[in-house]
């Protein structure tokens, strides 16, 4: 069997961070006056903050320099983290890494958020030691949707893209990992908005035991798509 590899997303999927960062966009945008509906909040979700702020500073005509928006999403992001709103991990990560790790599948992280949230939610909560490699979004040309950030995971792992395995909560990490040729796992979250997974491959609803246990057998037995 060739060496099969799973990615993760980070928020949504390995942490519910979704509604607290709802929150705090709400405010960050309400501070410069965005007005945003729901349905146009979606979209942004999985993005990486550089385009989301270019996009949002072009639409809306903000004064701020893009970076400035940047730091203060980041800075705000980190408390969040920081805080007791991100205490574990959503319920049944550690036992679906113990399980993928046992069976020899290669493990790795890719998120649109900071490098430095990364790597501070997955010390937090005892998690880094499981991935062979972290990326963010800040570590690559184009965000999610494109396929970037998830061809570079495939290429540390030395694992063939179609062996690669991506469970996202958003739309736009579905639509990177089919463009990157990868089989698309829709984790659908509650809390992340509504979104659109219907074009993933799997969609699963939660990480109890019967859930992973359909998860590890549609990982262990799924052919290459090429």
């Amino acid at each position: 069997m060739a060496d099969k590899a799973v990615i993760f997303d980070m928020d949504g999927v390995l942490i519910d961070s979704e509604p607290a960062y709802l929150e705090m966009n709400k405010k960050l945008f309400t501070e410069f006056g965005i007005e945003m509906d729901d349905e146009n909040y979606k979209a942004l979700v999985g993005l990486p903050s550089l385009p989301m702020w270019k996009m949002l500073k072009e639409k809306y005509d903000l004064q701020n320099d893009v970076s400035d928006f940047m730091q203060l999403e980041k800075k705000q992001m980190h408390e969040i983290l920081d805080s007791d709103i991100i205490s574990k991990p959503i319920d049944g990560i550690y036992e679906l890494l113990k399980t993928l790790e046992e069976n020899n599948i290669k493990l790795s992280v890719a998120s649109s958020s900071a490098k430095a949230n990364i790597n501070f939610v997955l010390n937090k909560l005892n998690l880094k030691q499981h991935f062979d490699f972290i990326i963010s979004g800040e570590e690559v040309s184009n965000g999610k949707p494109a396929p970037d950030i998830f061809l570079r995971a495939a290429e540390n792992l030395n694992t063939a893209p179609e062996n690669c395995f991506v469970i996202e909560d958003s739309t736009n990490g579905i639509n990177a990992a089919i463009s990157a040729g990868m089989v698309s796992i829709g984790f659908s979250n509650n809390n992340t908005n509504r979104q659109n997974l219907s074009a993933a491959d799997l969609i699963i609803k939660n990480f109890n035991a019967e859930s992973r246990d359909k998860l590890s057998r549609f990982i262990f037995n799924t052919q290459p798509h090429g």
